[in-house]
């Protein structure tokens, strides 16, 4: 019992930041071998709606046994990446129903997380066939030592599985991938080659990386005129929270918020004044006393050695207080102020920020990712290397349901 088949629909793109992040998940997801409860559930969603005849890459016709087994390996990725998603929204997907549901719901107005799903299948098995035929025309010698190596890592890791889970692998295989064992090690075997010549060619990739268009990049900006470095870059700040909501973002007291706010202040003169910020956020920020007093007998070693009262390091992406992050990133070090937000008011402090020579390998790693994924793409677009989704499949996956 397994996932299946597809639907896909012409879509507005997201911001290039969202999309690199799915890129990648999706990219490198079918390389997982876990499986989550209720996989083999989503086999009997949609098994009953796609034909026979799947996709082809140029002259490549993927297999039914291919194309499940794919779509079952970036199942699991994709419903962990949304597991909070699916959480709120109280999705089971334990059952059939709940996986339908989720299935059909609309993202963001112009997709659903089926299409999403299925068009990543799509672009993962044309990428796997791209590279699989840049092998033989380049002549690129595999590793064949490190490739059963690496099968054989996986293999116990899905034996293991199956053994858990009380089947053969050939059992195994057909309940929770939807194909047979001897498919899954024909893809799993082709799926680690190309990933040995993806893997030569982002050395490749990185060591053509000059430090001249590094720090060009770096100090560039992007389509919407937003700082790259800002992106890349990490600050270190030192926080005392005075909460003006509760756990669940519901507003307190008036008098709470009030008695909050006068705290703040107080704290803020007395930063102002020299007074050592860690010690303030020990003695006064609410999130470090609610910590203390819930963790105070469970904080580990490497907590207790690491870890400043209040210190907090983050990139500015990663910081869903906005208030927070677009004060860090415009101050100087040393700079302290308060600021209101949604969850409260906060003295705040930068200590520190990185330069470019702190995050030069990231630069390069972050070209030379961009540099493959360009190539890719001209790969993509060639007449050679074009997807053939057979029509019956095509209009289905053009007309898949959206529940709102």
């Amino acid at each position: 019992m397994a996932v299946t088949k597809g639907i896909k629909e012409n879509v507005k793109k997201k911001n290039s930041k969202e999309i690199s992040k799915e890129e990648t998940i999706i990219r490198y997801g079918f390389l997982t071998l876990a499986v989550i409860v209720g996989l083999c559930i989503i086999y009997f969603v949609i098994a009953s709606l796609i034909p026979n005849n799947y996709i082809k890459v140029g002259n490549n016709k993927i297999a039914e046994e291919e194309f499940m087994y794919q779509t079952n390996m970036q199942y699991n990725v994709f419903v962990n990446y949304y597991q909070d998603y699916i959480a709120n929204l109280g999705f089971d997907l334990s059952t059939q129903e709940g996986i339908s549901s989720f299935m059909k719901t609309a993202y963001d107005n112009q997709r659903s997380f089926g299409q999403m799903l299925l068009e990543g299948v799509v672009n993962s098995i044309q990428e796997q066939y791209i590279i699989l035929d840049q092998i033989e025309k380049t002549n690129f010698q595999i590793d064949e030592e490190e490739l059963e190596e690496s099968y054989a890592i996986q293999l116990q890791s899905l034996q293991k599985a199956a053994d858990e889970a009380g089947y053969d692998l050939d059992d195994y295989a057909g309940i929770y991938y939807g194909t047979t064992y001897k498919a899954m090690e024909k893809v799993i075997k082709q799926t680690l080659r190309a990933q040995q010549y993806i893997s030569y060619l982002e050395e490749q990739n990185l060591s053509a990386v000059t430090d001249e268009r590094a720090r060009s990049y770096y100090d560039s900006v992007d389509a919407d005129g937003n700082l790259i470095k800002d992106d890349i870059d990490r600050v270190t700040v030192v926080t005392v929270l005075k909460r003006t909501v509760d756990e669940q973002l519901k507003p307190l007291a008036d008098d709470v918020i009030a008695a909050a706010e006068a705290k703040a202040e107080e704290v803020f003169e007395m930063a102002k004044d020299g007074q050592d910020m860690y010690e303030l956020a020990k003695l006064y920020s609410d999130e470090l006393n609610d910590e203390d007093t819930e963790n105070t007998e469970d904080e580990t070693e490497e907590t207790s050695t690491t870890a400043k009262p209040g210190e907090f390091t983050f990139s500015k992406n990663e910081v869903s207080v906005t208030d927070l992050s677009q004060w860090a990133f415009k101050a100087s070090i040393g700079d302290i102020d308060l600021i209101k937000t949604d969850i409260g008011y906060i003295v705040i402090k930068l200590v520190g920020r990185t330069e470019y020579d702190d995050i030069k390998d990231e630069v390069y790693r972050l070209i030379a990712g961009s540099d493959y994924e360009l190539k890719m793409n001209e790969y993509q677009q060639m007449d050679q290397y074009k997807v053939g989704l057979y029509r019956p499949y095509q209009d289905l996956y053009l007309t898949y349901s959206i529940a709102q």
